[in-house]
């Protein structure tokens, strides 16, 4: 029987149920499939990235410097976790930075202390060969790169350019959490499907990050974040339009300092446990302060059920210990209830059109 090679479509076909991982290894030992490998759809389970190590789905990607000083053998030589310029300070993150890299805190100016070179190399004062590399691990293996020209950030953008770059096929990503300081996305590509994110501690800056890699057209299925006591608030975004459900690992003062009623995520949760007696009324009067649309859905996480009877609103339709109704405008109706899930207990506000029966 006479074998044919597949077809460039068929190679497409192939490729789109493969592993990611197992299937960019192949694209990088078979050159012919190259062009498919970057055609065809890619879905990619996880994706974490950090500031020396990426994984994708249960495959890691780890960085370490191997230090060899043939000058001084008083040098600590061997694997170090960090990557240091040539006068054995840390690299900052201003210093790190290349062309479409996006800066995800407000402060990385600052040089930082000196790290495992005690002093400069003997390499730069006496011109004695040292033998420094990145040390790659995947999967067990090992490869080096000359440590002169590449430093780790440089390998970071260089995996995620193989892994998500120059790609013409749709990227779908269903879960991904930024846990570098510094997206370092390829430049080149059609935007990518991103369907559950975390990102860790909010700034604006992850924000603009996500709106500039993310395709508009596909909303992301789940945002989550926390604000911390230095942020205090979080700002309306464009990015959140495409936002379907953000989660707040805060507690409901959050939502006071932040105008978050008005913002364009439809549905809101606060997953960190509070207590809910203090702050209820003050919570229904900001709400009912104008018409909010339709859709509208809040969830906070409470440690106790607070008796909804002694809540009191002119725009009251009927109320019970959990249950409370009011009247928005000529169409809407806030629905206020106690909801259980997983052994959890969740106060929902929800604006439902008025015509909807209960």
């Amino acid at each position: 029987m006479e074998l044919k090679p597949m077809v460039f479509c068929d190679t497409k076909t192939v490729l789109t149920y493969m592993e990611a991982n197992f299937r960019f290894n192949l694209a990088l030992k078979i050159p012919s499939i190259r062009k498919a490998e970057k055609a065809a759809p890619l879905i990619i389970t996880r994706l974490e990235i950090y500031e020396t190590r990426i994984v994708i789905n249960d495959t890691e990607y780890k960085m370490k410097v191997w230090r060899e000083c043939q000058a001084d053998a008083g040098l600590y030589n061997g694997e170090v976790d960090d990557d240091a310029d040539e006068f054995g300070y840390k690299i900052s993150i201003n210093e790190s930075m290349q062309p479409g890299d996006i800066k995800l805190v407000y402060d990385g100016s600052k040089r930082r202390r000196r790290g495992w070179l005690r002093y400069d190399c003997p390499e730069r004062m006496y011109q004695r060969p040292c033998n420094h590399f990145i040390r790659l691990y995947v999967s067990g293996s090992m490869t080096q790169f000359p440590h002169t020209n590449m430093k780790m950030h440089h390998l970071i953008r260089r995996l995620l350019t193989i892994f998500i770059g120059n790609r013409s096929g749709e990227c779908i990503i269903k879960n991904i959490d930024l846990k570098d300081d510094v997206l370092r996305w390829p430049k080149d590509g059609r935007k990518v499907i991103l369907q559950n994110v975390e990102i860790g501690e909010y700034t604006p800056f992850k924000f603009d990050a996500l709106h500039s890699i993310v395709d508009p057209n596909v909303p992301i299925s789940r945002l989550k974040t926390i604000v911390s006591n230095f942020q205090r608030r979080i700002l309306d975004h464009s990015l959140l339009k495409n936002v379907e459900h953000l989660v707040l690992s805060n507690s409901l003062e959050i939502l006071f300092r932040s105008d978050l009623f008005s913002m364009q995520t439809q549905k809101v949760s606060f997953t960190h446990s509070c207590s809910i007696e203090r702050s209820l009324q003050r919570l229904i009067s900001t709400l009912m302060e104008k018409p909010r649309p339709i859709g509208l859905c809040y969830s906070i996480r409470v440690r106790s059920k607070m008796n909804l009877n002694i809540i009191n609103h002119p725009k009251e339709l009927e109320k019970s210990k959990d249950c409370m109704k009011l009247e928005m405008g000529d169409d809407a109706i806030v629905v206020i209830q106690y909801v259980e899930e997983k052994k959890k207990t969740w106060l929902n506000i929800e604006i439902v059109p008025k015509k909807k029966k209960f």
